[in-house]
């Protein structure tokens, strides 16, 4: 991952206090050019996610400034007691960036795929949680999330083009309305960007007026806009790559329930496991939802 690794060095260029560790992944993610280029600020801890975890907490504690990378599916699976209880618990200040989120291990199979991970992540006390929709947006927000007391877990998007190469990067913790609809408003997360955007092309063409709210901060969320949407649309719909359970469409679900009046369909992963192999769009299509899905849902919620 070329801009994740320019993203290390830049940081690490800015900041001396900051230090990368890597779970035996340092050629997926690019962290190898860390260690080529500051091995004493390096730490390759091999296939050992929850030592990896531990590593971390000591040197947060001794005043670094850690970044720890693996797989999203080993970081919150495998190592998420010592996320809670060493990290966590201690409010320290670890930033866990996970690549691989969602069906993005789509040739790896149902072990590495990550859906549950937003979930498990916001589910503990303190900890912010991020699902950038591309390296823009990321490398934005990026010294935010450092800077911010506590840990903090990040999705790493896939390598592509910009959605919006010179719009508005929200801050942690906030939202933005990309387009504004009164019929349906989109409310997407990560890298369904592709699926929200000719989503809403089909549907406009049906003449129905379609917003797109983009929230890359899943854990704060910003109630406003979603309460702002809800109030100017007739329906609201998530569309995440992850579970509907315990993810963004459960986040939205619960600043609705208390501030909200709109309708809410919540697009996702349908409590299921993922059984196939094949490439990242395929598997969205297949598992998460595809445009023709979510253009019939919503046809058919709008009847």
């Amino acid at each position: 991952m070329k801009r994740f690794s320019r993203l290390l060095l830049d940081t690490m260029e800015t900041d001396a206090d900051v230090v990368v560790l890597d779970a035996d992944l340092s050629r997926s993610s690019g962290s190898a050019a860390v260690a080529a280029r500051w091995p004493d600020r390096f730490v390759n801890t091999g296939i050992a996610e929850q030592n990896t975890m531990g590593v971390a907490a000591g040197m947060a504690l001794m005043g670094r400034r850690p970044i720890v990378h693996t797989f999203a599916a080993f970081a919150t699976m495998r190592a998420c007691e010592q996320i809670r209880t060493s990290i966590a618990y201690q409010g320290l200040n670890v930033t866990i960036c996970a690549s691989k989120g969602g069906l993005a291990a789509s040739r790896s199979g149902p072990t590495h795929h990550a859906t549950e991970d937003l979930a498990m992540m916001r589910a503990i006390p303190g900890m912010t949680v991020l699902a950038p929709r591309d390296f823009r947006d990321l490398t934005a927000a990026f010294p935010e999330v450092l800077a911010r007391p506590g840990p903090a877990y990040v999705r790493i998007p896939p390598e592509q083009e910009p959605d919006d190469p010179t719009g508005s990067v929200p801050p942690v913790g906030a939202g933005i309305l990309l387009e504004e609809g009164t019929d349906v408003v989109l409310v997407f997360t990560g890298s369904m960007t592709r699926t929200v955007r000719e989503s809403a092309r089909r549907l406009g063409a049906r003449g129905f007026d379609v917003g797109i709210a983009y929230l890359p901060s899943v854990k704060p969320i910003d109630e406003n806009l979603i309460e702002n949407c809800a109030g100017t649309a007739r329906l609201v719909v998530t569309v995440e790559e992850h579970n509907v359970i315990g993810g963004l469409g459960s986040a939205v679900a619960e600043v609705l329930s208390a501030r909200g009046s709109a309708p809410l369909l919540r697009l996702g992963v349908q409590d299921r496991f993922c059984y196939a192999s094949g490439t990242h769009e395929e598997m969205v299509d297949a598992y998460c939802v595809s445009v023709d899905e979510l253009v019939r849902q919503v046809m058919e919620r709008s009847r």
